[in-house]
């Protein structure tokens, strides 16, 4: 039993690195694609959603 929980918990180590990896993708493509301060704003709100969405999954048991 010991053995399936580390394997679930090395699946969710990676996921989360995942997630880490596409919300870096997703800011250095805004930043590159949209140098408008239009589009300033528009990242800031995306990446504010991310971060308020990350945050509930990470408190979910």
């Amino acid at each position: 039993v010991e053995m399936e929980v580390d394997k679930l918990e090395l699946m969710l180590w990676k996921a989360d690195s995942d997630l880490d990896y596409i919300e870096y993708r997703l800011e250095y493509k805004i930043k590159t694609n949209h140098s408008d301060s239009s589009s300033q704003k528009n990242s800031f709100i995306v990446k504010q959603t991310w971060i308020h969405h990350h945050s509930l999954k990470k408190r979910k048991p």
